[in-house]
């Protein structure tokens, strides 16, 4: 082989090799902003589940008293709040049968302590959810876009009061 056809396949090589690179900086990059986008999500949906602090009949087995997959994860974010802030735990009964609600709170409860949650420090009913809210008007608002028809719309009037 001639020395011209030696340091061809060379320079070519190392030109494959620099584009290999390359890519793989750009995957790494790529990967990092998809780890970014994935944690900022993740936070919005931890601050959402402590703003609500409630567990509904589905984040149960169902008919049983013991947590599904959902439901661990949301009471293991709230125990982690809980640890450091007092606060509401909320447990919706639903439909179920007295025995049952009392056994899943049992349940709850006991999954708090075993992260370390001392329960003086946490209230346990069937509230309603947390959370900001939204002001009566916008609701009133919402349900007249969503309902339609000129004459069966809700309004509010200037002073706040509902109108038909």
């Amino acid at each position: 082989m001639k020395l011209a056809d030696v340091a061809t396949i060379c320079v070519v090589c190392g030109l494959l090799m620099g584009c290999e690179e390359r890519v793989s900086k750009q995957e790494a990059g790529r990967k990092l902003d998809t780890e970014l986008v994935n944690v900022l999500n993740n936070i919005g949906v931890e601050n959402a589940i402590i703003a609500q602090h409630t567990l509904y009949p589905y984040h149960f087995v169902q008919d049983g008293e013991t947590l599904n997959t959902l439901g661990d994860r949301d009471l293991g974010v709230l125990a982690r709040h809980f640890q450091e802030h007092p606060g509401t735990l909320n447990i919706r009964r639903g439909d179920v049968p007295d025995e049952l609600y009392d056994a899943r709170v049992t349940h709850a409860v006991e999954k708090l302590k075993q992260c370390g949650v001392k329960i003086d420090r946490v209230s346990v009913s069937d509230g309603v959810p947390g959370g900001t809210g939204m002001p009566s008007e916008r609701v009133v608002m919402i349900l007249d876009q969503n309902i339609g028809g000129d004459s069966a719309r809700t309004r509010t009037g200037g002073n706040g009061r509902i109108t038909r």
